[in-house]
């Protein structure tokens, strides 16, 4: 019995000792295996040494192979991917210190090999489907990684429909491999991912959660907020919580609203503020769970991009202030850009330097792009002023004009309301078309309660009407005081000008801000001037506008190596030049073509606004405009002469009489109406006096001859007011 129990428990510790050896022996393994994985294979490191050799002597080449077939034997070797990119610098660098070139041309270079940047990806979605069915296909490691690596240079962002559509997919392989070729895109990925973020498909929507966690890019952390504070699903919040902190630590206590009204606020205004958006013009939407995208403008990208983001914002908070403002400067910047854009291509079509398919195509928009515009008047006035308030604290001119315009409709006759102090602010704006369109806004409010800048009311319109037609001037000067001494030598050439001291956001302005010419410092900081030049002619709204740079007298000539190219329009001068010499040897020249209907349309707008006035009882006394009326009578357009004879009837200053007697002189060159208008105000300056210059009845009694009815009664009218008999009377 001894034996029969002893035997059993030999076998037992025999059992119990082979246990333990392959347990043992399995924990060597994995030892092993995990040291071997830490290791690099000795191939792959003699691949490296010699890359890095041929690197160091400045073979960048040779070193790329080398890099390259390191990673094509160990796609998991982290030093050989690091080092593929480390030679894409050095290329750049390389081209950088380059001095063979121009900055000029070595810029462009740089941007030729960052092709990541500039290169058009395919569209082509049949090829895209093939790439992706053999990505997901039964392809081995390395020749899916290759593939991976081939389609995203080929194809990029636009493969993320795709690859979306397999994050909803239940197969788990898929949806791994999905946010693998997701994540390798980084950055340019983040966009479209956070609209994904919208999908009523949960593993669309936790994949992306997933994606954007690896990604770890800042940009994608109000989405994932909204998504937080949005959704009804528990594990989604937190998931979508947790992913914000691994990000950046404690995010997830920000407020979305908040995040994604600065958000949109910064991209509207700052085109390079977000992800690496080298990729074509596109918008990205979800449309029952699948993530889609359309081809848009460049000019209405960043206020589209920011709409998208405000929708989100609002969305939580429907009536948020914040948000609607910036809407209302969106909506009007959409409709100032087209407009600007659709003027510059009627003018290159009429010159015929542009197919005319682009003019239809711009037509063809009209309709949708006034309902843009006009949809902003469907906001509230409190909304419109907070976002004239936000305009002109962004500086964006042209967006504070089209909003006042919005405004003076709301305002038109409403004498008792006050004047907000976002149009007073305006009032007194460094730039003079905002100053002007806050006077016509208020000309036309005609408040009958004081305000703080309402002496400036009367000044702005005169300013309109006597200097409409004055050129206008985009300066970028980093420097205060380089921009003070531009500004002085412009004003003397008759050019007004308006200064940004950032480059990248004078770059915002040039594309939607009206100018004649464009004025830049050789000296521009971080953003080199010859950045500036390219940017400015790869945009057809830019493309001719004729650039002068500035530079300092001890780098002129290197400047005028550098930039110089008279055939393209740029032109470099000394910051000392002697103001006439620039005004007569440069400027007059520069523009002497240039179109000047602008100018006339500001001063017309002058002339209504003062008739306006002239016609109610108004706080604000016109006869300090006498001078500026006066010289609107020598404007070529009836549009400004004629309400301007209105304006000078009403007021009757006794100094615009010769001035109208010669618009009456000017028989048959001069228009029936604006004639009329003219005899109109010349009676009445004399009303009642009985007794006259000679001049002037010798021009009203010449008009009674004449062979049209309206002005042989509207000289009867001017002789009746001044109780002259007529000569035919007398006689």
């Amino acid at each position: 019995m001894n034996e029969v129990v002893t035997e059993r428990r030999m076998k037992i510790r025999r059992v119990l000792q082979l246990a333990i050896l392959v347990f043992a022996t399995l924990i060597i393994t994995m030892t092993s295996i995990e040291s071997l994985s830490a290791q690099v294979r000795p191939d792959v490191q003699k691949l490296l040494d010699e890359g890095i050799n041929l690197f160091q002597q400045g073979k960048l080449s040779d070193a790329q192979q080398k890099f390259e077939r390191a990673l094509l034997l160990d796609i998991t070797s982290e030093e050989a991917l690091d080092w593929v990119d480390q030679v894409g610098y050095g290329q750049l660098i390389r081209v950088i210190r380059s001095g063979n070139d121009t900055l000029g041309a070595q810029m462009g270079a740089l941007l030729r090999l960052t092709s990541l940047e500039t290169k058009r990806r395919s569209m082509d979605a049949a090829a895209i489907t093939d790439t992706l069915d053999s990505y997901f296909g039964e392809e081995d490691l390395l020749e899916r990684t290759k593939l991976l690596y081939q389609s995203i240079s080929d194809y990029g962002v636009y493969l993320l429909p795709g690859l979306v559509d397999r994050l909803g997919q239940p197969e788990q392989t898929a949806r791994v491999l999905a946010i693998q070729a997701i994540i390798r895109m980084s950055d340019d990925a983040v966009l479209p991912l956070t609209r994904c973020l919208h999908s009523s498909r949960l593993g669309v929507v936790t994949g992306t959660i997933a994606s954007l966690q690896k990604i770890k890019n800042p940009i994608a952390i109000p989405c994932l907020l909204w998504l937080a504070e949005s959704s009804t699903d528990p594990l989604i919040r937190a998931a979508a919580n947790a992913a914000a902190d691994s990000i950046v630590a404690g995010s997830s206590s920000g407020d979305a609203y908040s995040m994604l009204v600065d958000q949109a606020h910064e991209f509207s205004v700052d085109s390079t503020m977000m992800v690496r958006t080298y990729h074509d013009p596109v918008i990205w939407n979800v449309s029952d769970g699948a993530l889609s995208y359309r081809t848009v403008e460049g000019w209405e990208l960043n206020e589209l991009r920011a709409e998208q983001l405000l929708g989100d914002a609002l969305s939580l908070t429907a009536d948020g202030g914040s948000a609607l403002a910036l809407n209302a400067c969106n909506q009007m910047a959409r409709w100032s850009e087209y407009s600007d854009v659709r003027s510059v291509i009627s003018r290159q079509v009429e010159a015929g330097d542009t197919d005319e398919s682009q003019l239809a195509d711009l037509r063809a928009r009209e309709l949708e792009m006034e309902r843009v515009r006009c949809s902003a008047f469907t906001m509230p006035v409190d909304v419109l002023e907070a976002g004239l308030d936000l305009a002109l604290t962004d500086r964006r001119p042209q967006v504070a004009i089209n909003l006042l315009s919005g405004l003076r409709v709301f305002l038109w006759g409403l004498n008792d309301a006050p004047v907000s102090p976002a149009v007073e602010r305006a009032l007194s704006y460094e730039q003079r078309g905002v100053r002007f369109a806050a006077a016509r806004c208020v000309a036309f409010h005609n408040p009958s309660g004081s305000f703080s800048e309402s002496d400036n009311v009367i000044p702005n319109l005169a300013e309109g009407l006597a200097e409409g037609s004055r050129k206008v001037a985009l300066t970028i000067f980093p420097d205060q005081d380089d921009a003070l001494l531009v500004g002085s030598l412009l004003r003397r050439a008759n050019i007004e000008p308006f200064n940004d001291h950032d480059p990248v956001r004078g770059l915002e302005r040039a594309i939607s801000f009206p100018k004649d010419i464009i004025a830049i410092s050789s000296a521009t900081g971080q953003f080199p001037a010859a950045e500036v030049i390219r940017r400015l002619r790869g945009d057809y709204r830019t493309a001719r506008t004729p650039i002068i740079v500035f530079a300092d007298d001890d780098k002129f000539v290197q400047a005028q190596a550098t930039y110089g190219d008279e055939e393209s329009g740029v032109f470099v001068v000394n910051r000392s030049i002697d103001p006439l010499r620039l005004r007569n040897d440069l400027l007059v020249g520069l523009l002497a073509g240039s179109d000047n209907t602008r100018g006339a349309d500001v001063a017309r707008q002058a002339a209504q606004a003062l008739r306006h006035l002239s016609g109610r009882g108004s706080q604000f006394d016109l006869s300090t405009t006498t001078d500026a009326l006066i010289s609107a009578l020598d404007d070529p357009a009836d549009a400004v002469r004629i309400p301007t004879c209105a304006v000078l009837g009403a007021l009757r200053p006794a100094a615009a009489s010769a001035a109208l007697v010669r618009v009456i002189e000017e028989g048959d060159d001069a228009s029936v109406d604006l004639r009329q208008m003219a005899l109109i105000a010349l009676g009445n300056i004399h009303r009642g006096t009985g007794m006259v210059e000679e001049s002037v009845l010798n021009a009203v009694n010449t008009a009674m001859k004449s062979g049209e009815v309206k002005i042989i009664e509207a000289a009867a009218r001017a002789l009746g007011v001044m109780g002259i008999q007529p000569a035919v009377f007398r006689e």
